[in-house]
């Protein structure tokens, strides 16, 4: 069985869907970051991912560039049905459709994310990075050490910004990251964390600090000889 279509014009968790029952290789040509993705796929189950021909080493990080895939569809694809041998690579055995899946299914509510224009970068608290996390963290510690926002890793990295956020969220949460400028709209606190707080604009409804309002009143007492 031979299968051609772009990615454009068939969404890849229904590509995964007719693929259920097909042992082959799924090529995503340009679909990542402009290159090309190989999939070994047998009966639904994903035995190793290669970007242009190199392999990816964990199902985490497999994850992580599908579903980036799978947010920004781009790319002919192409599946050749074959025959896998004895000495078929088997880097990991996750289920394709349900590693797509992964970020609907745990999904953070869009109350508890960061604005997409909030900025974060490394922590100091040198917190250890959890298991789950690794592979994302990977990917964009990088970019945080001087600091980014979920807008800015989106486009340098490819990630749904939506993604992004929630997974700046769970960076957050196990203490790797801290904001370092805030945006104009408030990001909800997350429970047993610090509320984070903005300083109003200049002329923007912001109150006055209380020293202030004490000289303001004493000179307009000291005008009217009106005592306290």
């Amino acid at each position: 069985m031979a299968l051609f279509g772009d990615l454009a014009h068939h969404a890849f968790t229904d590509l995964a869907k007719v693929l259920r029952p097909q042992t082959g290789s799924l090529y995503l040509h340009e679909a990542y970051q402009g290159r090309t993705l190989e999939l070994t796929l047998m009966r639904g189950q994903l035995l190793a991912l290669y970007v242009n021909g190199f392999p990816v080493p964990t199902p985490a990080q497999a994850g992580d560039i599908l579903r980036a895939v799978s947010a920004r569809p781009q790319g002919e694809f192409e599946f050749q049905a074959r025959v896998l041998t004895s000495a078929e690579p088997t880097l990991y055995v996750v289920p394709l459709l349900e590693t797509l899946q992964t970020f609907t299914a745990t999904a953070v509510p869009e109350a508890q994310l960061p604005h997409p224009e909030t900025r974060f970068q490394v922590s100091a608290t040198g917190a250890p990075v959890p298991t789950a996390l690794q592979a994302r963290w990977a990917s964009l510690a990088p970019h945080l050490r001087q600091g980014a926002s979920a807008a800015e890793l989106s486009r340098l990295t490819g990630q749904a910004e939506r993604d992004v956020r929630v997974t700046l969220h769970h960076l957050r949460a196990a203490e790797l990251v801290t904001p370092v400028r805030r945006s104009g709209v408030a990001d909800a606190p997350t429970p047993g964390l610090p509320v984070w707080e903005l300083t109003p604009a200049a002329g923007a409804g912001a109150a006055a600090p209380a020293p202030l309002i004490s000289r303001l009143l004493g000179a307009l007492r000291r005008l009217t000889g009106v005592r306290a």
